[in-house]
């Protein structure tokens, strides 16, 4: 590899690599290979056509674009390596010569990461976040479990109140028109769930079972429907039934009942612990990213758009696999929340760029500070992460690359940075005059 640095200023840089003839030699075959049996020259069979027939027919340019397609991404990866270029976008390529006799040479532009000059990462000061549980956020816990258990009851001595269900039937209309998705014939309704449109639950509560009634409503003015919006309607309801919810007792059959415990005070103090545990590790979420961005803040960085962009891309496509796996599309998402991929990626800015700055900072302290990864400490990552979806260490040792290799020490260097700014960290106290 014969790989020259042009020009650099800044993350924007510019290099040069050849090729030899052998090398372009193999693009070359490959790319008459490829065509071979689309190309017909009189007295030949498709695919029989010799590919200097070709070339003499068709001038030798015929194969270049496909010759160099093939042999750039390896010649191109290798150059990036020898130059110790950490690029962050997509080559721009220019082809200097190139020719079967003399191998070829390519132009490349490209953005790299930026040079991260650190200010104070260690020593820094912030708030110890309170993380203790009370009384009362033992008892909202319990209360879950108390409703999630709670027995349904009809109810037929009085009317619907706010936290029944009501099944019912219902026909909306505008201006005496039904609208599409406006009627069922069997529907549960929890009153007070907030789950319908505003005003229509609370004039539910108050009628009783075979009640017919009208109650009129007024969709929002950034309701999903644009036919909707703003539009004054009337729904036409049948009480079909009434059900309320009968809580449970909460006493040591409960416990038992719900819990791997026989006492509710057994059961009431491993609430207390998992909270507990729940809390610290919240406070410590807190402070850390407190932490970070005062790290950050003190970092002087200019940031090529381009990794912003990168980042913003990467968590689309993560929201997007996510909603895939819940059985919708990208499009009727948005169709259904009223919004655009666009507005959504606006709406990631702010995030992907403090998770890049944030990065680079890390990556800086990191190489600042001489964190190292040992053998061992990335074996076991390896294995972990493997357990992590059902693999066995052993298997995910042959299975992981080199190239993912890498990216998971470059990950476990980043989280060794970040825990020497939590370790080195002075907490105050808020409580302390």
């Amino acid at each position: 590899m014969n790989a020259t640095l042009l020009n650099k200023e800044k993350t924007e840089v510019k290099f040069s690599f050849e090729v030899s003839a052998e090398v372009l030699e193999k693009g070359m075959a490959f790319a008459y290979n490829k065509h071979k049996n689309q190309i017909s020259i009189p007295g030949f069979r498709k695919g029989k056509v010799p590919r200097k027939l070709i070339e003499a027919q068709y001038g030798e340019g015929f194969f270049y674009e496909d010759a160099v397609n093939h042999i750039f991404p390896d010649e191109y990866m290798a150059a990036v390596k020898e130059l110790d270029l950490d690029v962050v976008s997509a080559p721009t390529l220019d082809v200097e010569y190139i020719g079967t006799d003399k191998g070829a040479k390519f132009v490349v532009d490209v953005t790299i990461k930026p040079e991260v000059k650190l200010g104070q990462y260690k020593g820094l000061s912030t708030e110890k976040v309170v993380s203790e549980v009370a009384e009362e956020e033992v008892l909202a816990e319990l209360k879950k479990v108390q409703t999630k258990n709670a027995r349904n009851v009809e109810v037929t001595d009085r009317p619907a109140e706010t936290g029944d269900v009501v099944k019912m039937s219902y026909e909306g209309s505008v201006d005496g028109v039904p609208f599409e998705g406006g009627k069922s014939d069997e529907h549960d309704l929890e009153l007070g769930s907030g789950m319908f449109i505003p005003g229509f639950e609370e004039q539910v509560v108050g009628h009783s079972l075979g009640e017919k009634f009208d109650i009129n409503v007024k969709f929002p003015e950034e309701y999903h429907s644009e036919e909707l919006a703003g539009k004054d309607a009337v729904f036409a309801i049948e009480i079909k039934g009434i059900t309320k919810k009968e809580m449970p007792e909460l006493d040591d059959a409960f416990a038992e009942d719900v819990s791997e415990f026989s006492t509710l005070d057994e059961y009431k103090a491993s609430i207390l612990e998992k909270l507990a545990k729940e809390k610290t590790e919240k406070a410590k979420q807190v402070q850390g990213d407190k932490l970070l961005d005062a790290a950050v803040a003190n970092c002087e960085m200019e940031v090529p758009q381009v990794m912003y962009d990168n980042k913003i891309n990467s968590m689309m496509k993560d929201f997007e696999d996510n909603i895939v796996r819940q059985g919708l599309s990208l499009d009727i998402y948005c169709q259904y929340m009223g919004t655009t991929p666009e507005e959504m990626k606006e709406n990631f800015k702010e995030t992907s760029e403090k998770s890049v700055n944030a990065r680079l900072m890390l990556e800086a302290i990191a190489k600042e500070e001489g964190l190292a990864v040992s053998q061992e400490e990335l074996e076991a990552e390896i294995c972990k992460y493997g357990e992590s979806y059902g693999i066995d260490g052993k298997t995910m040792l042959e299975m992981i690359t080199g190239e993912d290799k890498e990216a998971l020490e470059k990950d476990m260097l980043v989280r060794a940075a970040m825990q020497l700014i939590e370790d080195t960290a002075i907490l105050t106290d808020p409580k302390a005059e």
